[in-house]
């Protein structure tokens, strides 16, 4: 019988190093994932409070005057002002960095706010540097007296 003269020293080093590797690469995937995810649901949050505000933004001398009815509608003017203001309370608390209001639009009856900020993530930020951009709804409703 021939004794095997393969040497296999310094194989379960190199396996134990790539399996480390693909492990840190694993995590870095994972942290990136997870810091998008959180973001981008922070800005929903945003866009969404803004829509919000907006759709509070009645006129309220005619509310007064008359009560919730058709005569009672949103003011693109109001909408577009209480809009910016609350964007500008985020942007000087500093949530999130690079913040863009990139539009307000108003019917009457509804608002839609359309906001976008850029990716930070924390190991792939340079092959990620996009911008990601939510669209958030509300409505202005009321109750008929029954």
């Amino acid at each position: 019988m021939i004794p095997d003269t393969r040497d296999d020293a310094g194989s379960v080093l190199l396996l134990g190093v790539v399996l480390v590797a693909v492990c840190l690469l694993a995590l870095a995937v994972v942290a990136d994932v997870s810091a998008l995810f959180i973001q981008r649901r922070n800005l929903a949050a945003i866009a969404d409070a803004s829509a919000l505000a907006g759709a509070q933004a009645v006129d309220l001398d005619e509310y007064y005057a008359h009560g919730a009815g058709r005569a009672t509608a949103l003011d693109p003017m109001i909408v577009a002002q209480v809009v910016r203001a609350n964007i500008a309370a985020v942007v000087t608390s500093d949530k999130l960095s690079g913040l863009r209001l990139n539009g307000v639009e108003s019917d009457g009856e509804s608002v839609s706010v359309h906001l976008s900020a850029p990716i930070s993530v924390p190991f792939l930020g340079e092959l990620l540097a996009q911008r990601t951009e939510v669209i958030a709804r509300a409505r202005l409703d009321y109750r008929r007296a029954q």
